[in-house]
C-alpha cells in the first residue's frame, strides 16, 4: 500500500512559509499574561480572544507605506472588526517567540502563526482560526462562529465538565473526540482508548467506526489502534478507497502521536515501531525513500531524549548519505515531486497535525510571497544547526556540519544560514572567521528586511568570547 507522508522537516517549513504578520495596531489589547486575564474573565464571564503572532516585521528594503500595508496589512484592524472584538472579549496577544508564547503554543497546540483562539471564560478553545487576511468578513464570521458555540449546550467547555464528572457512554465520548477534533485539540490516547473500550466487538466491523478510529490518530502500540485494525479486509478497503488526503493526515498523524508518545516515556520500542509504520507508508518499491523516513523519526527521538551516543553518529550518517552524496539537482527534483504530489491532493488543512514543531530545527524566516524556498538548502541548514545544539565539540562531527552549512549558503545565501555557519565556525575556535561570517548574517538580515538585532547580539559574544 502506498501512503506516502510529508516529512516532519517539510512540514515544519509550511508552517514558516504560509503565515503573514498581524500587527492589529487599533485594538487594544490587555497588558498582563494569559493566565491573570483568564482570572478576570471568569470574574467577569467574559471570553478572551487570544492572538498568537509572528513579532514585528520590519520594513522591507525599498517597499514604500503602501505597498507594506498591501502585504502586511490585516482585516483585524477594520473599525468593524475590532469594535466587535473590544466589546465582547477580553484581548491578549503573544508574538511569537516569547517565553509566554512557547509555553501556550504546548498549552494549545499552535504550530501556525498567526493563530485566533477564541476561548470561554475558563479558557477552553471554543473556536480556532489562522493566517492573515484583509477581508474583515472573514474575522466577523468567526466572532459570530464563536457566539454560537459559547451558546451551544454542547460546546466543549460543557463537554468537558461532563467528562470530568464521569461521563463514559460511548455516544458521548465520540461527541466529545468530534468536538475536540473541531477546535484542534488533540486526542489522547488514553481518551481513545476509553472510546474503544465502550464499543461492542461487532462496531470494528464498521467501516466508518474504523475510519473514525484512524483519523485520531492512535498511538500504534494502543487498544484503539489494534483493535481498529483486526479486520485486514476493512484496512485495505480503507487505504484504496479513501481520498489520498485523508489516508496522508491519518498516517502522519498516527505517526506523530506515536514518536511523541515514545519520547514522553522515553520508550525506544515503540520508537521503533513509529518509525516502522513511517517507512510501511511507502511502496515496497521505493525502499530508499521508506528507509529515509525511519531514519528520520528515529533521529527525532533520539534527539529528543537526548540520547547522543545513537543521535550524532545517526544524524552525520544521514546527511552524508542523503544530502552531501547526492547532488543537489536530484534531491531537489525529489522534493520538486514530493511538493507536486502534495499539492494535488492536499487542501490547506483547518488545523494541521497538531504534533509540536521539532525542537531541533532551527526557525529561519523565510518570505514565501517574495522568496521561492529551497528546501534543500534548508534540510542542510537544520541538520548543521541540530547538529550544534547537540552540544558536541567532536572536531570530526562539527567539520562535517560545517561542510552542510557552506553549501546551505552557496545554494541560498540567506541570513540565517550564516548565522548557522558562524556558530559552527565559532565553536571550532575559528574565532576570525566566525566573526566575519556573522557580520555577513547581519548584512543579509538588513537586506531581507528582517530583524538583525539576534544576530548583532551573536557578534558581540562572539568578540567578547562569551558564546
Amino acid at each position: 500500500m502506498n501512503r506516502p507522508v510529508i516529512r516532519p522537516l517539510l512540514a515544519l517549513l509550511c508552517w514558516l512559509t504560509f503565515t503573514a504578520a498581524a500587527d492589529a495596531q487599533q485594538l487594544r489589547f490587555e497588558k498582563d499574561s494569559l493566565g491573570q486575564v483568564l482570572q478576570r474573565a471568569r470574574q467577569q464571564q467574559k471570553p478572551v480572544f487570544l492572538l498568537m503572532r509572528m513579532g514585528e516585521r520590519p520594513g522591507a528594503a525599498g517597499l514604500t507605506k503602501a505597498q507594506m500595508e498591501q502585504r502586511y496589512g490585516t482585516g483585524l484592524d477594520d473599525a468593524a472588526v475590532a469594535k466587535e472584538l473590544e466589546r465582547e472579549f477580553l484581548l491578549v496577544d503573544v508574538p511569537f517567540g516569547t517565553p509566554e508564547a512557547q509555553r501556550l503554543a504546548r498549552r494549545y497546540y499552535v504550530n501556525t502563526y498567526p493563530t485566533y483562539l477564541y476561548l470561554h471564560p475558563d479558557g477552553t478553545v471554543l473556536h480556532r482560526s489562522y493566517g492573515n487576511t484583509h477581508d474583515a468578513q472573514r474575522y466577523l464570521r468567526d466572532i459570530e462562529t464563536f457566539r454560537q458555540k459559547l451558546a451551544s449546550t454542547d460546546n466543549l467547555s460543557r463537554l468537558e465538565q461532563r467528562y470530568t464528572q464521569g461521563e463514559r457512554s460511548a455516544e458521548f465520548l465520540r461527541q466529545y473526540i468530534k468536538t475536540r477534533r473541531s477546535v484542534g485539540a488533540p486526542i489522547g490516547a488514553a481518551l481513545l482508548d476509553t472510546y474503544v473500550q465502550e464499543l461492542p466487538v461487532k462496531a470494528f466491523d464498521r467501516f466508518s467506526e474504523v475510519v473514525f478510529i484512524h483519523d485520531c490518530g492512535p498511538v500504534v502500540d494502543s487498544r484503539a489502534y489494534k483493535l481498529a485494525r483486526l479486520n485486514k479486509r476493512l484496512i485495505d478497503s480503507m487505504y484504496a478507497t479513501l481520498p489520498l488526503a485523508q489516508r496522508t493526515a491519518f498516517n502522519n498523524l498516527i505517526i506523530s502521536n506515536t514518536m511523541q508518545a515514545a519520547i514522553t516515556r522515553r520508550d525506544q520500542n515503540l520508537a521503533m515501531q513509529g518509525a516502522n509504520f513511517a517507512r510501511g507508508t511507502w511502496s515496497t518499491k521505493d525502499y530508499r525513500r521508506g528507509m529515509r523516513t525511519y531514519e528520520q523519526n528515529m533521529l527525532h527521538y533520539y534527539g529528543a531524549v537526548k540520547d547522543t551516543t545513537r543521535y550524532l553518529p545517526m544524524l552525520v550518517n544521514f546527511y552524508e548519505q542523503h544530502y552531501m552524496a547526492t547532488p543537489a539537482d536530484t534531491i531537489r527534483r525529489q522534493q520538486a515531486a514530493q511538493r507536486a504530489l502534495r499539492s494535488s491532493f492536499q487542501n490547506p488543512s483547518p488545523y494541521p497535525n497538531l504534533a509540536r514543531p521539532d525542537s531541533t530545527i532551527k526557525v529561519t524566516w523565510v518570505e514565501s510571497k517574495t522568496t521561492p524556498v529551497d528546501t534543500y538548502a534548508l534540510d542542510l541548514n537544520n541538520g548543521a544547526w541540530a547538529l550544534y545544539k547537540s552540544g558536541t565539540r567532536r572536531t570530526t562531527y562539527l567539520t562535517q556540519a560545517m561542510r552542510w552549512s557552506q553549501r546551505s549558503i552557496d545554494l541560498d545565501p540567506q541570513s540565517g544560514y550564516y548565522d548557522t555557519l558562524a556558530h559552527l565556525l565559532y565553536v571550532l575556535r575559528l574565532n576570525a572567521e566566525a566573526e566575519v561570517t556573522q557580520e555577513k548574517a547581519v548584512a543579509q538580515a538588513k537586506k531581507e528586511g528582517r530583524p538583525a538585532g539576534e544576530f548583532q547580539e551573536t557578534l558581540r559574544k562572539m568578540k567578547a568570547r562569551t558564546l
